[in-house]
């Protein structure tokens, strides 16, 4: 963990948020809901859109191609997947590393840099997502307080982009969260709160068909820095840092209903009825969610100061970045811990720091668990019969650290040290009958021999495929190949769902049909490298709804059949 001195404030590095590290006595006017009507003026340019400057909010709608990155696209595998086809089966250990696929097809589809104003980079602080939007904010260490908004819309998963920057000029925002048509953020700002050792606010910024507008409500919270925040239909719930408070509001008037004072608050969450918060040095509180009256409190690890750290919940259970000491996983009703995810090993020889390994958050979808674990990256793991048995699929394979993580709905994203935003999509398919072929079970690398005929189903990640001379492989499912495929002469290949296959990176690692082979799909083909095509090569799509999509290039040598009903997503055939 590295931190760093600027006046009063205290910044993490694998943080993302100012904390106060003064011990301040706070008797200040909680709760005190403020309505600001900001005076808007409109200014029109042809080349950025239109901006809207108001006091508080600076709104950008134009100009924001340029901060997606489409460099670093496709199959995203483990760290430790063998590079080369080692020929392993299942349950051999190749370089110190299991040399088995993982059930998780994961790619990349864009890399969003961070705001920058007047100069000065920001860094993502919190992601929320809703429908076809996500909302990411942003803030920057030290003394500045500035923040930001971006607003992506993740409906096509081929092209995500930002429909809407909104800056704060002197405003840091720790959290954001959705509900009913607005945002709702945690965070400081001197100048709003107007009382420099009480900088912590709440703000409400209404939406319009999912943007954000100027029509914002502000809330008082105790505290120098609002860290967390979320709503539900029981109120608004938000916790502040040093000396800070967990705080209710009224949902229709922003008016305050109840506080409880506690110390180094994190984080806080919802689950059914209970509001659950994170301190560093109190561990985890749990309050009723209609009067904050105390229900159960049990000690997590101690944590280092002023850290932002989060949590999500599994089946009764809260799991809890715990810092060096990993994610701890404990029982809502009595406390008692069931699990610990460790931080990554990490070898020394990669100059990584091992005090910046570090769990800083953790997200839970359906049976998987992502954690940011600062300079080691992102691991994964997978819940299989209880939260007592969980299995690590590994660290994946993505350039940078990870401060912060978030999934939902099939997406996972992940803010990295250098202030970028990872977009990364759960590879799935639609329903397509599979019941007559097993569960593939194998290795990194799938070959099949000559005159051999092999057929799987499920979800896999390999690191290639090869199809030999005349024989087939049939895959039922949802499959992500990270390097090339080969279906050699005479042989077959017929995809049921999804195949992803290769990255923009490495287009060399190309999805090859030989010399009189065949590559058969029904569903969705995305090709992230170059297609070659041979020839004699059949390319077939089945059924009435199939696609490709070939973001490098297609090479046809000589004689090429291509049959059936498709979409061509970028024309390339």
């Amino acid at each position: 963990m590295s931190f760093y001195y600027r006046g009063k404030t205290l910044y993490c590095y694998f943080c993302g948020v100012n904390l106060n590290i003064h011990k301040v006595n706070k008797i200040l006017k909680l709760g005190v809901a403020l309505s600001l009507l900001l005076l808007v003026g409109c200014q029109s340019d042809d080349d950025a859109g239109i901006v809207h400057q108001g006091d508080t909010v600076i709104l950008n709608e134009g100009n924001l191609e340029g901060r997606i990155n489409y460099d670093q696209l496709g199959v995203v595998t483990t760290k430790d997947a063998p590079q080369e086809n080692t020929g392993g089966k299942p349950g051999n250990v190749v370089n110190g590393t299991l040399n088995g696929q993982n059930d998780l097809p994961l790619v990349q589809i864009g890399e969003v840099n961070p705001p920058v104003y007047q100069g000065t980079t920001l860094r993502a602080t919190h992601v929320e997502v809703n429908g076809n939007f996500a909302y990411v904010s942003y803030n920057v260490e030290g003394n500045t307080y500035l923040g930001a908004i971006d607003v992506i819309d993740i409906s096509n998963p081929l092209n995500p982009s930002i429909v809407m920057e909104a800056i704060f000029p002197d405003t840091d925002i720790s959290a954001i969260k959705y509900y009913q048509n607005s945002l709702y953020l945690a965070g400081a700002s001197p100048t709003i709160n107007n009382n420099d050792t009480n900088p912590a606010i709440l703000i409400e910024m209404e939406l319009a068909n999912g943007v954000p507008t100027q029509n914002i409500n502000l809330m008082d919270i105790s505290g120098y820095v609002a860290t967390d925040i979320m709503v539900s239909s029981d109120g608004i719930f938000a916790v502040s840092g040093d000396n800070g408070v967990v705080a209710k509001y009224n949902l229709s008037n922003n008016q305050l209903e109840d506080s409880a004072p506690l110390n180094d608050l994190r984080a806080l969450g919802q689950y059914n009825n209970k509001i659950v918060v994170l301190s560093g040095t109190d561990g985890i509180h749990i309050y009723n969610s209609n009067n904050l009256n105390p229900s159960n409190d049990f000690p997590t690890s101690q944590d280092v100061a002023a850290s932002k750290r989060t949590i999500d919940f599994y089946n009764n259970n809260v799991l809890v970045a715990e810092g060096p000491a990993g994610v701890g996983i404990y029982n809502i009703n009595n406390g008692n811990k069931q699990n610990t995810i460790a931080v990554p090993t990490v070898d020394p020889s990669e100059g990584i720091d091992l005090s910046e390994v570090v769990a800083n958050a953790v997200s839970v979808e359906s049976n998987h668990i992502f954690v940011a674990d600062g300079a080691a990256g992102l691991s994964v793991h997978t819940i299989g019969s209880g939260i007592s048995d969980i299995s690590t699929i590994g660290t994946l394979d993505l350039e940078g650290s990870a401060n912060y993580v978030k999934s939902a709905n099939n997406y996972i994203f992940v803010a990295d040290g250098k202030g970028g935003l990872k977009i990364i999509q759960q590879v799935t398919t639609s329903q397509i009958a599979c019941n007559t072929f097993p569960t593939y079970t194998g290795g990194y690398w799938l070959n099949v021999n000559s005159n051999d005929n092999q057929a799987y189903s499920g979800s896999a990640t390999l690191m290639g495929i090869n199809v030999n001379n005349n024989s087939s492989l049939t895959f039922c499912g949802s499959l992500a190949v990270n390097k090339g495929i080969n279906v050699n002469s005479g042989g077959t290949f017929t995809v049921k769902g999804t195949l992803a296959q290769g990255t923009t990176s490495k287009p060399n690692n190309s999805l090859n049909v030989n010399n009189n082979a065949v590559l058969q799909i029904e569903g969705s083909l995305v090709v992230y490298g170059n297609m070659i095509l041979n020839n004699g090569a059949t390319l077939e799509f089945l059924g009435n709804n199939s696609s490709i999509t070939v973001y490098g290039n297609v090479v046809k040598n000589g004689n090429v059949t291509i049959t059936g009903t498709y979409t061509d997503t970028f024309n390339s055939l």
